[in-house]
């Protein structure tokens, strides 16, 4: 490959560089996903095609607690808590 053509890439990145870029491309482009990947001991930052959302706060919800005489068997309780029993 001639050294034209390696010119309009950009020179190799550390880890600590990729990810600083990665938060900055993050912060002027808030539509995309940016991340800093490593392949073959090279860094470089990438565009995914994931949309950032905001936490809503329910993935971090526990489940119901189940009353202590439940008599239930515990795959029946394990169903409730899923969202399948009634």
């Amino acid at each position: 490959m001639d050294q034209s053509a390696l010119s309009d890439y950009a020179e190799p990145m550390t880890r600590e560089e990729a990810i600083a870029a990665a938060k900055r491309m993050q912060t002027s482009d808030p539509d995309a996903s940016w991340i800093a990947t490593e392949q073959d001991g090279e860094w470089t930052v990438v565009r995914i095609g994931v949309v950032p959302t905001k936490s809503t706060g329910t993935a971090t919800k526990p489940p119901p607690v189940a009353p202590r005489d439940d008599p239930h068997t515990p795959i029946e309780r394990a169903a409730w808590f899923a969202g399948g029993g009634g």
